[in-house]
């Protein structure tokens, strides 16, 4: 028994790691596919999130969303900069939320507000933009 439960304790965190990395590579094709600037100025409040991100290529962390090029958040910070969210509540709710990005059904889901992204000037290139939607 005691065996069972060390194995399913050694999965579970393999697991966990594989979908943490999974998630970071996931945020970082959706930032540079948003922005051609090679260093992105990133806000959150989020430690987890920028745990994730620490060892992310060219996307950096500020103290301030003011100096944020992109805000990882959710829709309840008072921001005025394109943010990425997590939940597709939030996604419905935020006009800043130019995307969305979570789980489901142990897929990962992505979508792109075509109106929100004009509003900001912003394009999504590369292959995530058969993500974009006109909803």
């Amino acid at each position: 028994m005691k065996t069972f439960i060390f194995l399913l304790l050694i999965i579970t965190t393999t697991l966990q790691a594989e979908n943490s990395q999974w998630e970071k590579l996931i945020i970082e094709k959706i930032l540079h596919s948003i922005s051609h600037q090679s260093a992105l100025k990133v806000y959150t409040e989020d430690t987890n999130l920028k745990e994730k991100l620490s060892s992310a290529d060219n996307i950096h962390f500020t103290q301030s969303c003011d100096d944020a090029t992109f805000v990882l958040a959710t829709y309840k910070q008072k921001c005025k900069k394109p943010k990425i969210v997590f939940n597709y509540k939030d996604y419905l709710h935020s006009p800043e939320a130019i995307a969305v990005f979570f789980w489901q059904k142990g897929r990962p889901t992505i979508r792109f507000s075509s109106k929100r992204l004009e509003e900001f000037g912003l394009k999504v290139t590369g292959e995530l933009s058969k993500f974009v939607s006109s909803k």
